[in-house]
């Protein structure tokens, strides 16, 4: 009797501690609540991103997840990736959470294609990226949906295939006051250059400088979608843009009157904060311009003093 109650005991302490791991893996394998890292990074959609193929970097939830490969792909202002996963345990992976995923009618399109090293390769939509998005994958060994957060980063997309700047403007850590900056120019033609260094003013941390290019034939510039209009009475095509970032290049578009009709361009301005420079108060050129004005005084008032003279 009391070998049946303790193998009683022992099945039930079993039952008890397979149940804890079971919810402990699901647990790791469901981790909703973790954040991935998106920080100073703006949401790039489809019609930001010149039509083509990027091989990209990705970032999941979950370790039981794991992407080895992503490609995407972007066409027709829309967006699709080619993933690769690192193991053979899901048979499907939707865009969707768990519920939406099983009542789906049809999972055509959410299986994967298996690659020349015998890999799982699952094409998904993506709506945005630098934003954490929300998928589901079957897993064959438990027949359930689990959900994961991923995210496809748009860092590895070269500038010049970018219309915006996927990056949110920062601190740049410079205390305020007056700065020159290297700035670097590419894009375009080739032909066109911007004065280097630039003006650089910071105002409650925030950065803004001062573009002034080869020619006066810029009449405006855009800056992720906002138009920027010259700043008035300078001989060149003068702007004050902010800057969004540092050491990388920042896609621009900056409209030429040069051609026979007006045309936008696309730029890549880059700063390199290192070499920012703060201009200080020079107390030399203060006293030497003060000096010269009393002098200018002093002339002046001889002159004035010589006319009262000859008036006499």
């Amino acid at each position: 009797m009391n070998i049946r109650r303790l193998a009683a005991a022992l099945l039930l302490l079993n039952s008890v501690f397979f149940s804890f791991a079971e919810v402990e893996q699901e647990k790791q394998e469901n981790p909703l609540n973790k954040t991935l890292n998106t920080d100073g990074l703006l949401p790039v959609l489809a019609g930001s991103i010149e039509e083509g193929s990027y091989e990209i970097e990705t970032a999941s939830s979950s370790s039981m997840f794991r992407i080895e490969k992503a490609v995407l792909y972007v066409k027709d202002n829309a967006m699709t990736a080619d993933l690769t996963l690192s193991g053979k345990g899901y048979s499907n992976v939707t865009m969707l959470s768990a519920a939406d995923s099983e009542a789906l009618t049809s999972l055509e399109g959410t299986s994967p294609v298996i690659d020349g090293n015998g890999k799982y390769v699952f094409k998904v939509p993506v709506q945005s990226l630098n934003t954490e998005l929300l998928c589901s994958a079957f897993s064959k060994k438990k027949q359930k949906w689990y959900e994961r957060r991923v995210v496809f980063y748009s860092e590895k997309i070269p500038a010049e295939n970018l219309f915006v700047t996927p990056y949110a403007m920062q601190k740049c850590g410079l205390k305020d006051g007056s700065y020159t900056i290297s700035v670097k120019l590419a894009g375009g033609s080739g032909r066109a250059y911007v004065k280097s260094p630039a003006p650089l003013r910071v105002k409650d941390g925030m950065p803004l400088a001062q573009i002034e290019w080869s020619s006066p034939n810029y009449d405006y510039m855009i800056l992720n979608g906002e138009k920027i209009l010259p700043l008035a009475n300078k001989q060149n095509s003068v702007f004050e843009l902010p800057v969004l970032v540092f050491d990388k290049p920042m896609s621009v578009f900056a409209d030429t009157t040069a051609m026979s009709t007006p045309h936008e361009i696309l730029y890549q301005l880059e700063f390199s904060l290192e070499t920012a420079q703060r201009k200080e108060f020079n107390m030399s050129i203060l006293i030497i311009t003060a000096i010269s004005l009393l002098a200018a005084a002093v002339l002046l008032l001889f002159l004035v003093r010589l006319c009262f003279k000859k008036r006499k």
